[in-house]
């Protein structure tokens, strides 16, 4: 039976401090999976050169951008206007445009035909995709700054050993042979903003602008604005106040508490609100913006997914860093609960790094949010508030790191993950375990101080299983075993709910590619195994990523639906496309490949019928698919709440009754394992040749391979951003001789498709279109491969491919 968090005996050991009331100007840090999840800037920022000539034009002359209405054209048709496709370059030059026009669109008319509400456009909903975070329950930024730009080498040993949690050391190939050794943040997979690129190339560090890697994101409702000489001289007096009298014995005190008062209903109001200090988590553009090398220069691609970040991996982070930050009572490498009562701060790590932070805020300002003065005064204001709130502050990232060990290393590691590899944290570029790790947080919210998140459940429906049980008798598709008989109240069902944790948890490894999001309008289901419905796709992303209802953005996923439904394809940006093939193609297309993917296609394929690697199926028990969905319910009425009567306060609440609404958020795929019928969706191929590798697992570097299976490999790269084009997807064979360009981050790891959950089997439909390789190794013959496979019917469907 797990420990039960709020008993601080040693037999029932708690898994983390509870949230509790704060001013405005603070938010508790609870667990943030990074699922979506999902990462960008708060302040303003320039758009990726490629797409900056169109923004300039007005919206209202580009016209609407949609997938082709009719495209049985036997020629290659273009979706920007209609019109036969001659020349590749021109065509590309023109999808650029559109697709800037489409990113800048302010124009209301446009908004209403694409399907947003009144206010919002796909240019607003472009800027919350990149510029803000999917839930408030991020690290201050001030504190977060302070972390990353440790230096490796710092004279202090416990802040040394904290910034080397962050930077690690990096062997980095230079041009024309040879290594250096830097301290980088490759091993997180995270990249430079677009702003900061000058056609393509990366601006040297010092003429950079952004003040966070793309993809991390902060929200404040505030303005700020530069200080009087007078103001100044009082800020840096107060700082200087704060450096040297700080109590540190009250400091300890502090942190040390771990009980706290929880009430929904009188904290409600300030649920799902920035507050006024600015907390770094993660956007959306974190996990769904990709990257491709072109010519020596780097494209972003907005909609496709980041083949790059390790994006739970962040989380390991964040957990080592409140390991650091702790004597005794926490070990992040351990597999068995916490007791928060018996964690001890290591008080002289915490005082150095309060002092680190403080200096940085009174001689390294512009070290924060930037050089200008408004920059200077918001870095000064933010570091004193959060000054005041330190001990408040620490405990959260202790907190956080007790909580997401509890997710994955007492959940997963005691479940899913108990072989070696997977690991459950990293290894996978580009690659995530959403919903099999999320299932903790259900585990989580039933430890509440308050028992809210079961009371709600009662309240939101009282004949959920929770309470009438979890049995073949009460309509599931199996009995859970000690949750099968009715729960007496709410306690009762959170008790047994945590109890029984071992018998609903995922059971098996499922890590799976980041998804693109581009012309989403049709897709029918949501996500590779249509575990969701369309509606629900982003507010359930976020509330995973988040990790707690209490603290997501719910505001800003309501134009991402429309956003990401009208949002086309990046088109495939190099010259290798013979149109002529890519014609021949077009028609195998259609006889071979058409019918499964085809526009809004609402079948399940049975992984055996597809012959593909089953472990994403299977993740989802019916303890998990009831209780993520009401994390996701809980989060859209708290918004309904604290702001009825507003336009669109409703947006998130699926249509029909409690079950319409449970399938929309989750779909009853613990059914379909029962049933033997769980397995796979097959999506539209718009923009395929930027969600490489493929299968839903990743498993296959190219498409040439995908539809070739003989020619799989057991072993390749993933991360590399440099391209294939003989058999389109990013290189996969050859690591990069030098970095893609001085500063540019890189993060390049091989993947063993033996691992559990990795297998690179099935999808052979069109296998009987390839050439003879039999005989032939990957790796070894790979020109030979690519020589036979290019001549082959196989060439031309690819040819046909790139052009979508």
């Amino acid at each position: 039976m797990p420990a039960d968090p709020r008993d601080g005996s040693a037999s029932r050991t708690p898994v983390g401090p509870a949230p509790r009331p704060r001013p405005t100007t603070t938010r508790p840090l609870h667990v943030a999976i990074a699922v979506l999840a999902t990462l960008s800037l708060a302040c303003t920022r320039e758009r990726p050169a490629e797409y900056q000539a169109a923004a300039a034009a007005p919206p209202a002359q580009a016209g609407l951008v949609r997938p082709l209405d009719d495209d049985s054209s036997d020629q290659i048709v273009s979706w920007v206007d209609g019109t036969v496709v001659t020349d590749w370059h021109s065509e590309q030059a023109r999808r650029d445009r559109a697709i800037a026009a489409y990113l800048a669109d302010a124009d209301p008319g446009h908004a209403a035909a694409y399907g947003f509400r009144a206010g919002q456009t796909p240019q607003l909903a472009w800027r919350w995709f990149q510029d803000n975070p999917v839930g408030f329950n991020g690290v201050p930024f001030v504190l977060f700054k302070t972390l990353l730009d440790l230096d490796p080498n710092h004279q202090n040993p416990e802040l040394r050993a904290i910034a080397r949690i962050w930077k690690r050391q990096a062997t980095v190939p230079v041009a024309g042979g040879g290594t250096n050794s830097e301290w980088t943040f490759d091993h997180i997979g995270i990249a430079a903003n677009p702003s900061d690129y000058v056609d393509g190339v990366l601006r040297p560090a010092a003429e950079r602008h952004a003040n966070l890697p793309y993809g991390f994101a902060f929200e404040n409702p505030q303005t700020f604005t530069p200080l009087s000489r007078t103001q100044s001289a009082v800020l840096d007096g107060s700082l200087l106040a704060r450096r040297v009298f700080k109590n540190t014995a009250l400091l300890v005190a502090k942190i040390t508490t771990t009980a706290h008062e929880e009430n929904w209903e009188r904290d409600r109001p300030g649920f799902g609100s920035p507050g006024t200090t600015d907390r770094v988590s993660l956007s959306c553009a974190a996990c769904h913006v990709g990257r491709v090398l072109v010519s020596g220069k780097m494209r972003y691609l907005p909609g496709m997914p980041n083949t790059e970040i390790e994006a739970q991996y962040y989380s390991k982070l964040l957990m080592l860093t409140a390991g650091a930050l702790v004597q005794s009572g926490f070990d992040p490498a351990s597999t068995s609960p916490v007791n928060p009562a018996n964690i001890k701060p290591r008080t002289s790590v915490v005082k150095a790094l309060y002092t680190e932070m403080i200096d940085k805020a009174r001689h390294r300002p512009e070290s924060l949010y930037g050089s200008s003065p408004a920059d200077i005064a918001r870095g000064k204001q933010q570091t004193l508030v959060v000054a005041d709130a330190f001990p408040s502050v620490i405990q959260d990232v202790i907190a956080l790191g007790v909580k997401t060990h509890f997710i994955y290393h007492v959940v997963a590691k005691n479940n899913a993950y108990k072989q070696r590899l997977p690991d459950v944290f990293e290894d996978r570029p580009g690659q995530m375990d959403a919903f099999g790790i999320a299932s903790g947080l259900v585990a989580i919210h039933t430890r509440r101080r308050d028992n809210s998140f079961m009371d709600f459940v009662q309240r939101d429906n009282p004949k959920s299983p929770f309470f009438t049980g979890f049995s073949i008798a009460n309509g599931l598709p199996a009995d859970v075993a000690g949750m099968t008989a009715p729960a007496a109240d709410a306690r009762m069902a959170s008790d047994r709910t945590f109890a029984s944790l071992s018998v609903w948890a995922p059971p098996v490894p499922a890590p799976i590619d980041i998804k693109s999001v581009t012309w989403a309008t049709q897709r029918y289901h949501a996500n590779w195994d249509g575990n969701q419905g369309a509606s629900s796709r982003t507010l359930a992303s976020g509330a995973s990523a988040t990790g707690d209802p209490r603290m997501v953005n719910v505001r800003i996923h309501e134009p991402l639906n429309p956003f990401i439904d009208n949002l086309p394809p990046p088109p495939y940006p190099f010259a290798s496309v013979d149109l002529a093939r890519a014609r021949e193609g077009k028609a195998i297309f259609r006889d071979t490949c058409a019918t499964c993917h085809a526009p809004r296609n609402e079948r399940i394929y049975p992984w055996q019928m597809l012959g593909v690697d089953p472990n994403r199926t299977m993740v989802n028990t019916s303890v998990s698919r009831y209780g993520l969905a009401a994390l996701v319910m809980e989060a859209c009425v708290i918004y309904g709440m604290n702001h009825k009567g507003e336009p669109g306060a409703e947006w998130c609440m699926p249509k029909g009754d409690w079950n319409a609404r449970l399938d929309e958020y989750f779909r009853d795929t613990p059914r379909r394992v029962a049933e033997r019928t769980s397995g796979y969706k097959a999506d539209m191929l718009h923009g395929i040749w930027a969600q490489a590798p493929y299968l839903h697992n990743g498993s296959v570097p190219t498409l040439g391979q995908l539809l070739c299976p003989s020619t799989r490999p057991a072993r390749f790269l993933r991360g590399n951003l440099h391209y294939d084009e003989a058999l389109v997807g990013f290189e996969w064979a050859d690591r990069p001789k030098a970095r893609y360009a001085p500063g540019e981050s890189m993060l390049v790891k091989e993947y063993d498709t033996t691992v559990p959950g990795r297998s690179n089997t099935g999808h052979r439909f069109g296998a009987d279109l390839c050439p003879d390789t039999k005989g032939l190794d990957p790796i070894a013959d790979r020109k030979e491969i690519e020589t036979r496979i290019t001549g082959s019917r196989v060439g031309a469907l690819l040819a046909y491919l790139k052009t979508l």
